[in-house]
């Protein structure tokens, strides 16, 4: 039997028809001036992460799919348990994944596809949004770099990633800037124009050496969707795991993840890595929230031609937060070879999986999964700008 996980039900002619909808929709761009001084509200650890998954329910369907994968089927999960006996039993070798889990695990439909489509008006929300940081002038000054990780990390914190459970420390000057971040980002209007915006908007400012260095070259997203068509087209398996050596925002991996739902990014530079991520949580969740069991989904901070082992900037922190972690050193290796395991390559711990399996032990990623397909009154408030208003549906 396969997973009856329950969700809202949008079919894709339906979805494509809202996207149309809102596309048509006359866009006012709010304006600093406009924005309410003083503004108080108690923000909390993954307070956007349901306003993006309800978004994303009514323009591409990628987090209700997520919230499939992540669950296994009970019955998968007791032959998962049973394949080191039946290997044994059937003179085999050990499938660490058995193809049984797969086939029970994941819809029978396909990864629902992002268009990407850059739009001007998007890009200019965005910088609007980094504009409001500082009280006075515009982002890019020599202080464009501190501004765009308070915005990063705002924006990881507002997401319930585990890495950013505090609430960040506003820039020097920038008092209220939290407050002007609530108001002006407007998440939906990146999401109905799906682009590396993070990618066009850091060369802008990759001239202000006296924080970074000035070697980030983009490629630009049509051109990563003709190399994620060339390499992986309509042969690719969904659970096929891709490797991106100079991973920068993360362009060549969102257009893969229209093929793939694992993929490994790394890069020098941890501001690149944060860019990647935040895009990832809006167009790509598998790579934001790795798939649990097909492990091999990772950020990682470091020099792919050094032979160092890099630093996990996203997949340690939800490990941790769904097992518990088993220190290999205090136990050997052979002890645990009758439970099924997840290696995350070289770089990573030893995670068993002996405990029953859940969607998520994570509150915030639950509330995703247990969204309605409209929010509640008040689920945003008033002073926050977004393009919808889903009580038109």
């Amino acid at each position: 039997m396969k997973n009856t996980l329950m969700l809202p039900i949008i079919d894709s002619q339906t979805r494509e028809s809202m996207l149309l909808h809102f596309r048509k929709q006359p866009y006012k761009p709010k304006k600093k001036q406009a924005l309410i001084p003083n503004l108080e509200r108690d923000l909390k650890h993954g307070w956007l992460l349901k306003i993006l998954a309800q978004i994303d329910r009514c323009l591409w369907g990628r987090w209700d799919y997520w919230a499939l994968c992540q669950a296994i089927p009970a019955h998968a999960w007791m032959r998962w348990k049973m394949e080191p006996m039946l290997a044994i039993l059937e003179n085999r070798k050990l499938e660490k994944l058995p193809k049984f889990v797969i086939e029970e695990t994941l819809p029978a439909e396909p990864i629902p596809q992002i268009e990407w489509q850059h739009s001007p008006v998007a890009e200019a929300m965005l910088d609007n949004t980094l504009n409001c940081i500082p009280q006075h002038g515009e982002w890019k000054t020599w202080s464009a770099w501190d501004y765009l990780e308070f915005f990063l990390d705002w924006v990881l914190f507002a997401f319930g990633h585990p890495a950013y459970k505090i609430l960040p420390k506003e820039p020097v000057g920038c008092k209220g800037a939290s407050m002007r971040l609530y108001q002006m980002f407007d998440l939906s209007i990146l999401m109905l124009y799906p682009e590396d915006y993070m990618g066009r908007l850091l060369p802008q400012i990759c001239g202000k050496t006296a924080q970074k260095s000035s070697g980030f070259y983009p490629t630009p997203l049509a051109l990563c969707q003709f190399m994620s068509k060339l390499v992986s087209g309509d042969k690719t398996e969904r659970t096929s795991n891709f490797n991106e050596p100079a991973c920068g925002t993360g362009a060549l991996m969102l257009t893969q993840s229209n093929y793939c739902l694992s993929g490994v990014g790394q890069d020098v530079e941890r501001t690149l890595l944060k860019c990647a991520l935040f895009q990832f949580y809006m167009f790509s969740p598998w790579l934001a929230i790795p798939i649990w069991w097909l492990g091999q989904t990772d950020l990682l901070l470091g020099n792919s031609l050094s032979s160092e082992r890099p630093q996990s900037m996203n997949a340690a922190y939800w490990y941790d937060e769904w097992f518990e972690p088993v220190d290999s050193s205090t136990q050997d290796r052979t002890d645990r070879a009758v439970e099924p395991e997840i290696i995350l390559g070289e770089m990573s711990e030893v995670i068993e999986l002996n405990e029953p399996p859940s969607i998520h032990s994570n509150p915030v990623v639950q509330e995703v999964v247990k969204g309605k397909r409209r929010p509640k009154k008040k689920t945003t408030s008033p002073h926050q700008l977004t393009l919808f208003n889903l009580d038109d549906f």
